[in-house]
């Protein structure tokens, strides 16, 4: 249903979503009365974006994407006129995103926040996280929850919320790779991991336990649970050199491993309070290139709001410059 009536709106608008670089935390949790539901706590990763702009115009036969590739965005922004009630309108959806695809950062989930930002912006309002995860979720069946300024533990299938934390992560370096540079995992085409009941036990220490470090900020034993949700997964989507780079973990004194659990990205948990992390990030980025991981991207674990949120807002410009222009 329409939020209220039919919308007044600008002839544009703007949207901006971040990455995510795997997750923290995936698995399921069951309640008491046996419903089971699947969910997660992303991996958020600033240094990757995507950035949607909606132009209105009766140019255009109904709505159109470009490129015309980014077909869930464009049904996150169908969705979006739809529920602010902007009728029939006409127009065109451009994607620019430093964001790579089918690999677990989170591509298409980036995608439609900004495509649904977008559409919001040009309607001069400001839709709430969980309004904005419905819509995302009912474009593209299945989401990331970057979306959120906190972590929260996400049922990424069904868009809601099945906890909220009352901390962002805490503070971390993290340096992400890509473990198979040829392979592309389509989310939707990978089918969901079916869990054992003595997984479905450890999922539930497992998520007391992220809740325990997210409140107090612990990141040791945040490091711990990845670990061990990405050790889960290895039965259902393995990673190469997994535990080479579990190993290497262990000799830097590093915090443990993320992966994308329908992805190939993967990525390593630093104490950025350290002095020495620095130093870490650079053995770590050497180590893994003699695993053939090259494609590296370093970042500091924030949600939504980046402490540099407006000068990536403002390179990201120059992608739609870049996009008409005939570059790629």
């Amino acid at each position: 249903m329409p939020d209220s009536g039919t919308a007044r709106v600008a002839p544009h608008g703007e949207g901006f979503a971040i990455a995510q670089c795997g997750e923290v935390f995936q698995g399921v949790l069951r309640e008491p009365d046996g419903e089971l539901h699947r969910c997660l706590v992303s991996l958020p990763c600033n240094e990757l974006f995507s950035q949607a702009h909606l132009e209105l115009s009766p140019l255009y036969e109904g709505v159109v994407v470009e490129p015309s590739t980014k077909r869930k965005a464009l049904n996150a922004a169908k969705m979006t006129l739809e529920r602010l009630g902007i009728a029939t309108p006409r127009g065109v959806l451009r994607i620019a995103s430093t964001i790579p695809e089918g690999k677990g950062y989170g591509s298409s989930t980036a995608d439609c926040i900004a495509a649904v930002l977008a559409v919001a912006s040009s309607a001069a309002k400001v839709l709430v996280p969980e309004i904005v995860a419905q819509l995302v979720v009912g474009a593209e069946i299945a989401s990331g929850n970057v979306m959120f300024e906190r972590p929260v533990l996400f049922a990424h299938r069904e868009g809601r919320v099945l906890e909220y934390y009352s901390q962002s992560l805490p503070a971390m370096a993290v340096v992400g790779f890509d473990t198979e540079e040829s392979r592309i995992v389509e989310t939707l085409k990978f089918p969901p991991a079916v869990y054992s009941s003595g997984e479905e036990g450890k999922f539930r220490v497992l998520a007391a336990g992220l809740k325990k470090a997210i409140e107090t900020q612990d990141v040791r034993l945040l490091g711990k649970i990845a670990t061990c949700s990405a050790s889960i997964n290895e039965r259902f989507l393995p990673k190469p050199y997994f535990s080479e780079v579990c190993s290497l973990v262990l000799e830097v004194g590093a915090l443990g491993v993320a992966v994308a659990h329908s992805g190939t990205a993967g990525s390593i948990l630093i104490d950025c309070t350290e002095p020495e992390f620095e130093w870490k990030m650079d053995l770590i980025e050497k180590r893994l290139a003699l695993f053939g991981f090259r494609n590296v991207v370093r970042f500091e674990t924030s949600y939504g709001r980046a402490t540099s949120h407006e000068a990536r807002h403002r390179n990201a410009r120059h992608l739609f410059r870049s996009a008409s222009s005939g570059s790629s």
